[in-house]
């Protein structure tokens, strides 16, 4: 089998780019840095975690010996021995959702931690997709408030929540949650093409009514470049997004077609 890779990563504004893909040759993955919160106990940015995690599961993602779970926890000890120096107790240390697939000895690997997101094709046209929603699904969540510029929950809550039983997981300085993330594989045999996504470009599917068959066919014929073009024509249209505080996020796919 031989594999056409496309993939393109569009900052959200003029800050730093927090989304991060990586891609070999019989896998790929795609992280989404989470917006950093105030007092976060960390002398590094966002950029800097996740490039280190994308590095870190690179070097082991080769080893078909590991399963992707283990994949990712060695990759998220191995950040988090890089800067043991920071606090990384504290509840909102630097983290990313995760998306990852890997081909081997006929199968489609899959893994998804937090609400990235993972889609495949199978010959006949039929399309699953794959994201993580336990932190949607939280129930008694309070108000969101102002946390450093943005609207979002307090740190109070995010320590109850983030990385706990009956809350939500996401990559940071555990490697125990790892083991929570959603897993699977499939037949690889007539798949016609999967594709990651951060939660940047799933906005076609979640706000603006693509369907996935859609988001593959264009990604196979124009490139991923495309999708993020189409969320930007999106997101400038739709007065809702532009009068937020975050009317763009950075939105990164990697496309991966299959013959």
């Amino acid at each position: 089998m031989t594999i056409r890779i496309s993939a393109d990563s569009a900052p959200g504004g003029a800050g730093p780019n927090e989304d991060h893909y990586r891609t070999g040759d019989a896998w790929a993955l795609v992280l989404d840095g989470i917006t950093r919160y105030p007092d976060d106990g960390c002398v590094h940015d966002v950029p800097w975690y996740v490039e280190r995690l994308g590095a870190a599961i690179a070097a082991r993602i080769g080893d078909r010996a590991l399963g992707l779970r283990a994949v990712l926890g060695g990759a998220i000890e191995a950040t988090a021995d890089g800067h043991r120096g920071c606090d990384l107790a504290n509840p909102v240390t630097p983290g990313a959702t995760v998306a990852m697939v890997r081909l081997s000895a006929g199968r489609l690997a899959w893994l998804v931690l937090g609400d990235s997101a993972v889609a495949w094709r199978d010959g006949g046209g039929a399309v699953r997709a794959v994201s993580d929603e336990r932190l949607a699904r939280l129930t008694g969540a309070p108000a969101v408030e102002d946390v450093g510029g943005y609207r979002r929950y307090p740190v109070g809550y995010i320590a109850a929540v983030r990385n706990r039983p009956h809350g939500f997981w996401v990559a940071s300085a555990d490697p125990g949650a790892a083991a929570e993330a959603l897993t699977g594989e499939v037949d690889a045999a007539g798949l016609r093409d999967a594709m990651l996504c951060t939660d940047g470009l799933t906005r076609l599917t979640e706000r603006y009514g693509h369907r996935w068959e859609h988001l593959l066919d264009r990604a196979g014929r124009e490139g991923v470049a495309a999708l993020c073009a189409l969320v930007r024509e999106h997101e400038r249209g739709d007065p809702v997004a532009m009068a937020s505080a975050k009317p763009h996020d950075d939105a990164t796919g990697v496309h991966l077609g299959f013959r």
